[in-house]
């Protein structure tokens, strides 16, 4: 078989081709002359039943080619929604970064899908990049630092002890919002996916926790700014969980674009982008 029979059967969605092929032992994973998978053509150019067989049999998720595309970005870039939310729920890496290209360089399958008008994608990437990144974050050992809680403000963040992040649901954010401004730095980075995830997953933005995150981040990029508050708690986030951030923080965009104040958004984005920056 020539290389080229493999992965046309590929771009023209072949599944009778592919399928007598693999059972004649032809690997998964084998790349075009551009670097290419069967998986990632298949994604390009819409073939969502050769995109799930070639998962069925085993097909990486993760492979990229030029650019640094992804299966996952390209079914994006080329507004295959259908294939992408196969993707993602097979596992593909929604954290994968492109490069070369200014309309690709660093920027995640959330970003492109964000860019391109699929929000449901975006969304749905924005949970997962949140669920990955702060999955092995431990449960906090001490609720609040403060000795100086009120009766409210006590209350407010013992509605949290016990909970794992996941579980967390927008009601009862709602109603205890300023238990942000009390938790200890450990208990702050441990709810914080939490917090983020419950807004996506149910569609809600109207809490003031969200404000008090914006009004937090958005902050001159300069670290002399950093304040007594500020510091032991975002510093603690990883890379991965700050672009998890990010990525909310674009979500958070998207639903209430004239919230704030002029550039809010974007000053948020860089100072994650500085936090980031200390991993490098």
């Amino acid at each position: 078989m020539k290389r080229s029979d493999w992965h046309q059967a590929a771009r023209d969605g072949s599944i009778a081709t592919i399928a007598r092929l693999l059972e004649d032992g032809q690997a998964a994973d084998r790349k075009d002359r551009h670097g290419q998978t069967a998986l990632m053509l298949a994604a390009t150019h819409g073939h969502a039943a050769l995109v799930e067989l070639l998962l069925d049999r085993g097909a990486a998720t993760d492979v990229t080619a030029k650019f640094g595309l992804s299966a996952l970005m390209l079914a994006i870039i080329n507004q295959h929604a259908d294939i992408a939310t196969m993707l993602i729920a097979a596992g593909a890496d929604t954290a994968l970064e492109g490069t070369g290209a200014p309309c690709f360089a660093g920027k995640n399958a959330g970003e492109l899908a964000r860019e391109a008008g699929a929000a449901d994608i975006a969304d749905a990437i924005a949970l997962d990049l949140i669920a990955r990144a702060f999955a092995h974050r431990p449960p906090p050992t001490e609720m609040s630092d403060s000795k100086q809680l009120s009766d409210v403000e006590y209350d407010e963040v013992m509605a949290f002890e016990g909970l794992r992040w996941p579980d967390l649901g927008f009601e009862r954010i709602e109603e205890n919002a300023d238990a942000v401004f009390w938790f200890a730095p450990e208990a702050f980075c441990y709810y914080l996916p939490g917090f983020l995830t419950a807004g996506i997953r149910e569609g809600r933005w109207d809490t003031n926790a969200y404000d008090s995150y914006i009004g937090m981040l958005d902050r001159s990029a300069q670290r002399e700014y950093w304040d007594d508050f500020f510091e032991p708690r975002w510093t603690l986030l990883t890379r991965p969980e700050l672009r998890a951030v990010s990525a909310w923080v674009d979500w958070f965009e998207a639903r209430l674009p004239d919230g704030f104040h002029h550039n809010s958004y974007e000053r948020s984005r860089d100072t994650l982008r500085l936090l980031a920056e200390r991993y490098e």
